[in-house]
């Protein structure tokens, strides 16, 4: 009987928001694929899923209904496979594997596989056994997808299996140092005068992207499908430019998730961008505080701020939120879902989901007009609006803050 890959959200998945207000935990990408991707690679399962939060339902796809339910694999949507973790579950088929208090994975006999389904999450007996190795990487609050994103795109590079060096569309008078760092998709495009750096780390170029004319990528860098990295642009190490997104200006160590753009000038350091984001021309977001501290952050479930221990933090943005031209964003900022950031000097560093922020003020973005907005949004990358996304947001909405 085969075995299904189920990844589940444990109760600590709550701190990941708002970036998961609008997906499940394994939806979250860093480099070319996303978690979900990741562990179906990691160990030879075609398709993962898991139990979905109700207002996600119909968004993402649900597991495939069985006559009878079948031995299953549970894997916590937190953690990203690393070499010594994915040993310890390969060398044991049943019981369970943790990280100090955390259930890492499981396995369950179909019976448990019912029930534990139907709880949300496994719900093993027992001390099981600790992961071997270093600790393995895990997410415990959403800038952990900037901290991690260097080391998912270096991972990414042993695994796509594409030939090192420039494709068939790379340009005569592009430059890049390490032609053996580098991985082009055969449709990636790289136009004339673009620079590769491959020094620090590699630079994979996925199916249908484009790096324009003149734009510096200094690796380690992923760029999704389809996705296009603008003219004169500089995209530094560690940055994950998810499918379909457009990124231009200046750029370090920050994720795009999908369909998001950055498309003009204004720099953006140590950030994380959900899905369907516009940053309008010169948004800047603030990476380092001007007293060289670490920086504190809103956690989204409690509405208390915590100390993250990183000196370069900068920005964590839900999906659909969009900025208006020079807009600047705080050292540390939070924005919810489908929040709007406008006008002259630093706006809150906490913003709701559905609102509008600028210096002084925040003012509520009704739901009506919102879903008109993001129709039109989605529209235009050919993608619908369909019943399932909107009655996400009207859950979303519900919630207030999140």
């Amino acid at each position: 009987m085969s075995v299904t890959l189920l990844l589940f959200e444990d109760v600590a998945a709550a701190h990941l928001q708002p970036l998961t207000l609008t997906r499940p935990a394994y939806d979250l990408r860093l480099g070319l694929t996303t978690i979900r991707e990741k562990w179906e690679r990691a160990v030879g399962v075609a398709h993962g899923t898991g139990p979905l939060r109700p207002h996600l339902r119909g968004v993402f796809p649900a597991a495939p209904r069985r006559r009878r339910p079948s031995p299953a694999l549970w894997i916590n949507a937190r953690y990203l496979p690393s070499p010594e973790l994915v040993a310890t579950i390969g060398r044991r088929q049943d019981g369970h594997v943790r990280d100090g208090d955390d259930v890492v994975a499981a396995w369950s006999d179909p019976e448990q596989t019912a029930a534990w389904f139907a709880a949300g999450q496994p719900q093993p007996m027992g001390t099981g056994r600790r992961a071997e190795g270093p600790t393995p990487p895990r997410m415990v609050h959403g800038w952990d997808v900037s901290r991690l994103s260097a080391a998912a795109i270096e991972a990414d590079a042993v695994a796509c299996g594409w030939t090192p060096g420039p494709g068939p569309a790379w340009s005569g008078s592009a430059v890049v140092d390490r032609p053996d760092c580098l991985l082009m998709h055969p449709t990636a495009v790289v136009e004339p005068g673009a620079i590769v750096v491959c020094e620090e780390g590699p630079v994979l170029l996925d199916a249908g992207s484009r790096v324009m004319a003149g734009a510096i990528v200094r690796g380690p860098v992923a760029v999704g499908q389809g996705a296009t990295v603008r003219m004169g642009a500089r995209i530094y190490g560690g940055t994950t430019i998810g499918p379909h997104c457009k990124v231009g200006g200046e750029v370090a160590s920050s994720v795009f998730h999908s369909y998001s753009n950055k498309a003009h000038e204004g720099y953006v350091g140590n950030s994380v961008f959900g899905q369907w984001v516009n940053l309008g021309a010169d948004t800047t977001a603030s990476n380092l505080k001007m007293t060289y501290g670490t920086v504190k952050l809103l956690d989204w479930p409690t509405g208390r701020e915590v100390d993250s221990g990183e000196q370069f933090l900068g920005t964590v943005m839900g999906d659909h939120c969009k900025t208006g031209i020079n807009t600047m964003l705080n050292t540390g900022t939070v924005c919810g879902v489908s929040s709007i950031v406008v006008g002259a000097g630093f706006p809150a560093r906490e913003i709701p989901s559905f609102k509008w922020a600028q210096a002084g003020s925040v003012v509520d973005y009704r739901l009506d007009k919102a879903l008109v907005d993001m129709e039109r949004m989605m529209a235009r990358r050919g993608v619908a609006l369909d019943r399932h996304y909107r009655r996400m947001m009207e859950a979303i909405f519900a919630m207030g803050r999140g």
